[in-house]
């Protein structure tokens, strides 16, 4: 209990809240997941974006606690950890991360958020003994509150490590990723601990969520992926869960390697799916996932709504051309210019430039499945060529490319950005 005058006491708490509003868990939660990575060698996992994905969201669920904490000024004594650092500590633990690891991410992240805390207040006008009052005020709360939470933490990171060596989650996924990796692996040894056939033909599946939805996926993802694999005609399937979001799966037999072969097909709240093409014997196994992961980078950028299935097949050529989103963006930009603006017209014109490309610079074709007059389309064009200050017919085959990326420009933007982020 606070032993410090109630005038004063208000006083400190409205300053300790200005600070609080004056600086974004948001962006703040982005800046300590970089430092985390770039500075703890086991988390040093820059193409993983699975991993990153939930780094950050512990980062940010953590600093929306302690902001309400700090507004409050209530006690510690009944916090638990967020659900979503629960879930990034057990995959510390399913990757194979050792504790030290998490607590040293606790331990930089509290000093990165204390200095940004002192940074704001000292923006703030602010009378040198309550600045002072309202640091020191935070200061003890952000210790108790780590002190508390990694506690927990420990705790559970113990008890989930020896309910993963005792089962046998852990070494099929330490098998499944030597496979992966072209690591020299025993076909027949692989096919008895899995319990699946590794040297029949595979196609490879990814199904996920994405915690940006705001909803838990409504059953299984293990499920869901063996939904997926018999929708697709597949038979036996294997499933490994990649933390809490993501499985990986494969299901052998003769399948068609198209996604449309599944025209029926219903997947739950919050989920998405890739899929590879159909492969033969270990080599296949890992190619076949090279392709889904391909295609599930393609669906990200694209932005992909909760039910999307994204195959290989139709998004490989779009998986090479944005295999370097930064050189993509560079691309996309320099080919349109003025074209690429955040517009509604600009949007409109770049969709009937789309169409009129495909359909061999015929404006009929075009304004025929656009549902349109033809000579909107001819209108259209000449105004897209106008904005582009070049013959379209002399440049089709780079605006076919540079209109495709226009399609995902803010998916290629961030993942841009966070490339650069993680190279800093």
């Amino acid at each position: 209990m606070s032993t410090v005058q109630p005038d004063l006491e208000a006083v400190i708490r409205q300053h300790v809240a200005a600070v609080v509003d004056a600086l974004s868990p948001v962006a703040l939660a982005q800046e300590m997941a970089d430092l985390l990575m770039a500075s703890i060698p086991e988390l040093d996992r820059a193409d993983d974006a699975d991993f990153r994905a939930g780094l950050l969201l512990s980062c940010q669920a953590n600093l929306n606690t302690v902001w309400d904490q700090l507004r409050s000024g209530e006690s510690l004594e009944s916090i638990t950890p967020p659900s979503e650092a629960v879930e990034w500590a057990r995959d510390l633990v399913h990757r194979g991360v050792e504790l030290p690891a998490l607590l040293r991410s606790y331990r930089l992240g509290h000093g990165l958020a204390e200095r940004r805390l002192e940074e704001a207040a000292g923006e703030i006008e602010i009378e040198p003994e309550i600045r002072w009052r309202a640091l020191a005020r935070m200061s003890h709360l952000m210790f108790a509150y780590v002190d508390v939470i990694c506690t927990a933490l420990v705790e559970d990171y113990e008890q989930e490590r020896a309910r993963w060596i005792r089962g046998a989650a852990a070494a099929r996924a330490e098998l499944v990723t030597g496979i992966i990796e072209r690591q020299s692996v025993d076909s027949r040894s692989a096919t008895d601990r899995l319990h699946y056939d590794v040297s029949r033909r595979h196609l490879a599946l990814i199904v996920w969520s994405d915690p940006r939805d705001g909803v838990q996926p409504s059953g299984s993802l293990e499920a869901e992926a063996i939904k997926l694999a018999a929708a697709l005609g597949g038979g036996p399937v294997l499933t490994v869960p990649i933390g809490a979001r993501v499985v990986w799966a494969w299901t052998s037999g003769d399948m068609p390697a198209d996604e449309l072969a599944a025209p029926s097909l219903t997947m739950g709240d919050g989920v998405r799916a890739a899929i590879g093409t159909p492969l033969e014997g270990l080599g296949g196994m890992a190619d076949s996932h090279d392709e889904a992961r391909v295609a599930r980078r393609v669906a990200e950028l694209r932005r992909a709504r909760p039910g999307t299935l994204v195959g290989y097949r139709r998004a490989g050529l779009t998986g090479l051309l944005t295999a370097d989103p930064a050189e993509a963006v560079r691309f996309a930009e320099a080919e349109l210019g003025d074209l690429l603006a955040p517009t509604d017209t600009c949007a409109r014109l770049r969709a009937t430039m789309r169409v009129y490309l495909e359909e061999s610079l015929s404006p009929a074709r075009a304004a025929r499945r656009l549902g349109i007059h033809q000579n909107t389309v001819v209108y259209r064009v000449k105004q897209a060529e106008e904005l582009l200050g070049v013959d379209v017919e002399q440049r089709r085959l780079h605006l076919e490319i540079a209109l495709r990326l226009s399609e995902m420009i803010d998916g290629l933007r961030a993942a841009a950005a966070a490339g650069r982020r993680a190279r800093a």
